[in-house]
């Protein structure tokens, strides 16, 4: 009769602590990129992006993810001649969200950046990294995450996002 019980009261704890992990609504988020590549040509980038986020289950959310991000030559930034101008891409993926607790998740995307000016190849991209909303009412929120992403063999960086997120 104990083990039972036991059981009952554990599922009902984990019923309870997922209800209250993630949003269960449909959520865009718009903003602000900051890129600091790790290796290659580029020194920084600057981007903006949008997000649209679907809940699939209660901590689990699928996302799609497109922007754009303009890189600069390492020698660019200090007006060098013999420097091409800057790079653009637009990055354009799919991923998964995982909510660890109410305004903390873990997410990964993998997708495509294209070039835009240059070469105009596509490049496999993926990306990997945490982050949080701070709630600003009931439905919108700021949503700031970092993650370590790679363009097939192109370019490794880190990424900084700074999003205004509304519930729909």
């Amino acid at each position: 009769m104990k083990k039972p019980l036991l059981l009952f009261f554990v599922l009902c704890s984990f019923k309870l602590r997922a209800q209250t992990r993630t949003p269960t609504t449909l959520a865009f988020s718009a903003g602000f990129e900051l890129a600091a590549p790790s290796n290659g040509v580029y020194n920084i980038g600057f981007g903006a992006s949008g997000k649209f986020e679907v809940p699939i289950v209660t901590p689990v959310s699928l996302t799609l993810t497109g922007g754009i991000t303009t890189l600069f030559y390492k020698s660019n930034l200090f007006s060098s001649s013999r420097t091409p101008g800057a790079a653009g891409f637009i990055p354009l993926k799919a991923g998964v969200k995982y909510y660890l607790a109410k305004t903390f998740y873990a997410e990964g995307e993998a997708g495509a950046a294209i070039e835009t000016n240059y070469g105009k190849q596509s490049s496999f991209a993926f990306s990997l990294g945490p982050g949080f909303i701070v709630p600003v009412n009931d439905k919108q929120g700021v949503d700031i995450s970092f993650r370590y992403e790679s363009w097939a063999n192109q370019l490794r960086q880190t990424g900084i996002r700074f999003a205004y997120r509304f519930g729909l």
